[in-house]
C-alpha cells in the first residue's frame, strides 16, 4: 500500500484513529501536545516520527512481509489495530484534531490514506530510506518511508518521537 503525506512540519504519524483520543484543547502547548502524544504512544494508538525536513512523503506499507535492508535510518514502535484501520497523516492534521473537538481523522483530503488490518498488537518498523539531508528526486521510484508491520515482533513504545528535535 501505498501513501502521499503532505508534511509541513517535519513529522508524519501512524494512528488508529479509531482509539486514538484526538482533542487536546482548544489552546494547546508544544508541551501539552507532545505529552498527550507520549501517552498515546504508551497506550499503542500512535505513532509519530521526525522526517528531517518539509515535503510531500511518499509511505509504503507492508503487512508481514520484509523490511527494507538499509536505508537511512529505522525505529521499531508498536502499535495497536482496535477496528480493523489504521491511519498515516501528517502532524498539521494531528494539530488540527488536538484544538477542534469537531476534527475527526483522517480528515476528509485523507480519507484514502486509511489501510485495513486485523485487530491486533503489531511491531512497526519505520525505515527512512534516504538521507533527507539529501537533494529530493520527486521522479524516483522508491518510496521515502518503508513500515513494515507484523505481528509477530516485539517493540517497546517510544518515549519521543524518534528523529525529531524540539
Amino acid at each position: 500500500m501505498r501513501f502521499t503525506v503532505t508534511d509541513d512540519s517535519g513529522l508524519i504519524a501512524l494512528v488508529d484513529h479509531h482509539a486514538y483520543p484526538t482533542f487536546v484543547s482548544g489552546d494547546w502547548t508544544y508541551e501539552t501536545l507532545f505529552a498527550h502524544f507520549r501517552s498515546a504512544m504508551a497506550a499503542r494508538s500512535l505513532l509519530v516520527w521526525g522526517t528531517g525536513r518539509e515535503e510531500d512523503w511518499v509511505v509504503d506499507v507492508v503487512v508481514d512481509g520484509p523490511a527494507p535492508r538499509g536505508g537511512f535510518r529505522r525505529a521499531l514502535g508498536p502499535i495497536r489495530v482496535t477496528a480493523g484501520q489504521l491511519h498515516v497523516t501528517s502532524y498539521d492534521s494531528l494539530t488540527m484534531a488536538a484544538q477542534f473537538a469537531d476534527e475527526a481523522l483522517p480528515q476528509p483530503h485523507q480519507a484514502d490514506a486509511v489501510l485495513d488490518l486485523p485487530t491486533g498488537l503489531y511491531g512497526c518498523e519505520v525505515v527512512q530510506l534516504v538521507d533527507p539531508e539529501a537533494p529530493y528526486d520527486h521522479d524516483r521510484p522508491q518510496p521515502d518511508f518503508v513500515l513494515t508491520l507484523t505481528t509477530a515482533q516485539a517493540a517497546t513504545p517510544w518515549r519521543d518521537p524518534p528523529w525529531h528535535e524540539a
